[in-house]
């Protein structure tokens, strides 16, 4: 299944328009997206055997003046293998540290974490989250904060597994993490494996929120504002009473529309931090 062939759809465009870009990906069957901020641009990633939807997905990003978007700047798209794809990684993945203790490093790194340190051993596949990118650093740091011994946590797109593995890591007696992409699932239970904690999370493979059973103290999401804000509504419906929700994954001039999302929802906004143009914050249930 590794050697399944890919296409990159690399879609140049201001980050005003990052959100419209990303749906349109994931609606024509991109299996994931990535951000990237130099030049800023948006990247899908298509199995070959959808390569039909690449015209479609050109139409539909044309239309974006009409719908008061900034106009996309450039569409263009190549093959990837997945041996390519991990080779690529090796190149920018590195041993980072994050928050007070976390630190996050590749399988293949020889760095030995300090004593006071919490190691998360990644190998990213073709999934994604490693903490390089602004919002899973974010999210990293707020988990630091906000986990709790022995608290019941959800991870909404977990990706690679990182912020599942920081949560069992941190503590969390119970975490499950949700993907709605198999591979993703897999190279998920591969990491959470390597890092020991399969005996506290479960991954599960389904559509987001409709995969989660019960209350939780703690929820996960970071993904696009989009997301965030259409599912505003089904949040308290999965956070015990003083339950806390961290969210991540959009840009400063979505963030009000989020919070007045969530607050109709009736939870309350307790922090938000910033890192560069990105944004993650924190509501509890009152």
């Amino acid at each position: 299944m590794l050697e399944e062939r890919w296409l990159s759809v690399q879609v140049i465009a201001p980050p005003d328009a990052w959100d419209a870009v990303a749906t349109a990906l994931l609606e024509y069957g991109c299996t994931g997206v990535e951000l990237r901020e130099a030049p800023p641009r948006v990247m899908g990633y298509l199995p070959e055997a959808q390569a039909h939807q690449i015209e479609p997905i050109r139409e539909r990003l044309a239309l974006f003046p009409q719908f008061g978007l900034p106009p996309v700047l450039e569409v263009s798209v190549e093959p990837v293998q997945a041996q390519k794809w991990q080779r690529s990684w090796r190149r920018y993945f590195r041993s980072r540290r994050y928050g007070n203790r976390l630190r996050v490093q590749p399988s293949w790194s020889q760095r030995k974490p300090q004593p006071d340190e919490i190691a998360i051993v990644l190998d990213p596949g073709m999934a994604f989250g490693t903490g390089n990118h602004s919002t899973t650093a974010l999210c990293l740091e707020l988990l630091e904060q906000y986990v709790s011994p022995g608290s019941r946590v959800a991870d909404i797109g977990t990706g690679t597994g990182i912020l599942a593995i920081a949560a069992a890591k941190l503590g969390a007696g119970e975490v499950i993490a949700v993907d709605n992409d198999s591979l993703t699932v897999l190279i998920a239970r591969n990491n959470i494996d390597r890092n020991g904690v399969k005996d506290r999370v479960r991954v599960v493979e389904g559509n987001g929120w409709h995969a989660l059973h019960g209350e939780f103290d703690l929820i996960l999401c970071n993904i696009l504002s989009g997301f965030l804000i259409d599912t505003a509504p089904l949040v308290p419906c999965y956070l015990r009473e003083g339950g806390v929700y961290i969210v991540s994954g959009f840009i400063g001039r979505n963030a009000h529309r989020v919070r007045r999302a969530l607050e109709d929802a009736g939870l309350r906004r307790e922090e938000v931090r910033k890192r560069r143009s990105w944004v993650a914050a924190v509501f509890r249930k009152a």
